[in-house]
Parts: structure tokens; C-alpha cells; sequence
């Protein structure tokens, strides 16, 4: 199981995916802003991150920007009602693992989760 932080400024929104994820046995903390989100993630280490690109402070692009010097392996999971296009090339090119359009199926992105955490820990994934 995996250590997610789990960054949305929709408060229901973390909520909601924070208790999908312990219900699947992984630890979640939750971050309601970008800057919050940093701080979090020089405290303690993650093996996944899922980031709404809509934030109050910053946006989901300008975190990862952020976060590429100082935690460049983090994959993350970007989900947002605002995937455009560019923003989603943007992602990309910042090396998002996916990207989950709102409103989205909570078994989407469990299923992004598992496939996220499997890349990084093969042993932990058998039968998916």
C-alpha cells in the first residue's frame, strides 16, 4: 500500500478521495492548497501524489514546477474539471503518471493509483 498525499482545495473533494484510498489500505494525508502541499511534501516522503490542478494559491502545473527540483520522482496523478488540451501536454511534459478529468469514477482512479504504485513497486502487484 502506499503513503498518498492527496491535494485539492475542495475540501469535500479530499474527503472523499482520502477515504476511497484508506478504504483500499493506504495511508493519505490531505493538503488544501499548493503551498501547503510543498510543505507537506518536504516533511514527509509520498509514493504518489493526487493533485486537482485548480488551486486557490497556485495551480497544479506551478506545483509540480515547484516540486521537479526538489522531489523529481514523485508521481503524481493530476485530476481537474479544466483539462484542456495544453494544460494536460503541460502535465505531461512535467511528467504526470495520468490525468483523471472531473467529475471521475472512483474505481478510474483506483485504478490509476494501483497502476501508479505497481510501476514503482512490482511486488506489490500481483493479479492487475
Amino acid at each position: 500500500m502506499g503513503n498518498i498525499l492527496v491535494v485539492d482545495d475542495n475540501e469535500d473533494m479530499c474527503l472523499i478521495i482520502s477515504d476511497v484510498l484508506r478504504a483500499e489500505g493506504h495511508m493519505v494525508e490531505i493538503a488544501c492548497d499548493g503551498e501547503s502541499a510543498l510543505n507537506e511534501l518536504k516533511k514527509e516522503t509520498y509514493n504518489l501524489m493526487v493533485l486537482d490542478y485548480k488551486l486557490f494559491d497556485m495551480n497544479g502545473l506551478e506545483v509540480l514546477e515547484k516540486l521537479r527540483g526538489t522531489t523529481p520522482l514523485l508521481d503524481t496523478i493530476m485530476i481537474s474539471a479544466f483539462g484542456s488540451e495544453s494544460v494536460k501536454a503541460r502535465a505531461r511534459e512535467l511528467g504526470v503518471y495520468d490525468f483523471i478529468d472531473k467529475p471521475f469514477d472512483v474505481n478510474v482512479l483506483l485504478k490509476a493509483v494501483k497502476k501508479a504504485l505497481c510501476k514503482r513497486q512490482a511486488d506489490n502487484c500481483s493479479g492487475g
